[in-house]
């Protein structure tokens, strides 16, 4: 396969990149560059040792030496070098492949990327999570039928048809999933985020209560005012601790029949102290 030169063939136009995983990374290689771009191996190979000269390193880290076995004839090979590469690699080095024939393999690589990322973000098959989805789900479909039900079949002079309703998952304190809930959302109530209801309420699709305004803004400034007090104590130098105090040493008292020079004093005689 290596220095092999493909152009447009029939064959070429029906292929398509064959991508591969490695260290959970979509790869691929200088020899699948070299075929369906047309160009010597040798030529991808010298295009790549100049760019990874060039660039810093960790952009030079996209690139990575791999070693692939050529047929030779006869039963023997040999061993060859080829570059592994990543998404970013792989679209450093096409940069500088122009013309009619390159834009379609660089979308053809690009799209083989997309193709096998996704596959990456697939959860793996779990059999014991899909058996709880599958538990939940009916859980929660009996939750809905009966909740819907009993709004319908309750006489209650209120529009069933307009309600709206809220199904909700939750875990016990041992970590296990409780029972789905489908709960009524009143008219007033509103399910959103806090971004969202400042649009809302700015856009004039929800209309608010004078009072209802009213305790909004005079929560958040308290809830302000209390930030501030919390960041102004941060702030503030903290009084540094009063240096501990130790008592000055107290020289032991020198015994009175002890003389000056440490020695003791001959019998019945004794120093004089004064205090």
């Amino acid at each position: 396969m290596a220095d092999k030169t493909l152009g447009s063939s029939a064959s070429a136009v029906s292929a398509q990149p064959e991508l591969s995983i490695h260290d959970g990374t979509v790869t691929t290689t200088s020899l699948q560059v070299a075929q369906f771009f047309g160009k010597r191996h040798r030529d991808v190979l010298r295009a790549i040792r100049t760019l990874t000269t060039e660039m810093p390193e960790d952009h030079a880290r996209n690139f990575a030496r791999m070693v692939h076995v050529v047929e030779i004839g006869s039963g023997a090979s040999r061993e060859e070098e080829a570059i592994r590469m990543t998404r970013e690699g792989f679209m450093l080095l096409a940069m500088g492949f122009t013309g009619k024939e390159a834009l379609r393999w660089k979308l053809a690589f690009i799209a083989a990327f997309n193709r096998m990322e996704a596959e990456l973000q697939k959860p793996a098959y779990d059999p014991a999570r899909i058996q709880l989805a599958h538990s939940l789900a009916a859980q929660a479909a009996a939750q809905v039928t009966q909740t819907v039900f009993e709004a319908i079949a309750s006489g209650r002079d209120s529009d069933w048809r307009r309600v709206r309703y809220l199904l909700s998952f939750g875990y016990d304190r041992d970590g296990q999933p409780t029972i789905p809930q489908a709960q009524v959302v009143g008219d007033d109530q509103m399910v959103t985020s806090l971004n969202a209801l400042v649009q809302h309420i700015t856009k004039h699709d929800v209309i608010p209560s004078d009072a209802q305004l009213a305790a909004l803004v005079t929560a958040c400034a308290q809830q302000l005012s209390e930030r501030a007090q919390v960041r102004e104590l941060r702030a503030a130098p903290q009084p540094s601790a009063a240096p501990a105090t130790t008592p000055a040493a107290v020289a032991a008292p020198i015994s009175p029949r002890i003389g000056h020079d440490g020695k003791p004093l001959p019998p019945d005689t004794f120093r004089a102290v004064f205090v």
